[in-house]
């Protein structure tokens, strides 16, 4: 399999992470496919969407969407991305589900404010701030639960919380999170946080 990626994607660090924590780095060869803005881009040859992440199967099926990836390596891995069954794996999919609400707000919000400010929407910026806002709210209110063994929940939580100190580092979102700050400290000195670290 390949793994199409750029470096400082959120969306694509998450696959790249499960790579890495779950033991698939002998099936998955990663591709840095930046920058994606080439004409000749190579993610063009797969499809439409010429966006990262992308994942290439050895059956020649080319993935898109990161949810999508996560999943079909959850299944390449025997199942090592999420808990099996029951409570722990219904609070891991809420947890996630959270994290990639948060990615999102942040992903639009970045992408709003490189506009040029003639074309901005300061109402929408502060909506999505406020959506941000109640996500890390949110995550604060939930890490107590955040049991080991680390899966994918966990490290999805991580890449939007790099993200938002990369793109957002007004939000601030340690203040008053004393929790959830421990918690991402510690989780970013497993190697699977550090070498996928966005570059800032």
């Amino acid at each position: 399999m390949k793994l199409y990626f750029s470096g400082n994607s959120p969306y694509a660090r998450r696959p790249r992470m499960a790579i890495r924590q779950f033991g698939l780095t002998d099936q998955v060869e990663e591709v840095d496919a930046a920058p994606l803005n080439a004409p000749d881009n190579v993610l063009k040859n797969y499809g439409p969407g010429g966006k990262v992440p992308g994942l290439l199967t050895d059956t020649g099926a080319f993935l898109c969407e990161t949810l999508v990836i996560l999943n079909y390596l959850d299944d390449a891995s025997g199942g090592k991305l999420y808990p099996a069954a029951g409570e722990a794996r219904d609070f891991a999919m809420q947890v996630e589900g959270l994290a990639s609400l948060l990615m999102e707000s942040l992903f639009y919000r970045a992408r709003e404010n490189r506009r040029d400010p003639s074309e901005q929407s300061p109402g929408y910026i502060e909506s999505e701030g406020e959506r941000s806002t109640r996500c890390y709210d949110a995550l604060e209110g939930l890490v107590d639960q955040f049991a080991d063994p680390v899966n994918m929940a966990h490290l999805s939580v991580v890449a939007s919380l790099g993200y938002a100190d990369w793109r957002h580092p007004g939000d601030e979102w340690r203040n008053n999170r004393p929790k959830l700050t421990t918690w991402y400290d510690k989780m970013m000195q497993q190697p699977a946080s550090a070498e996928t670290k966005p570059i800032f």
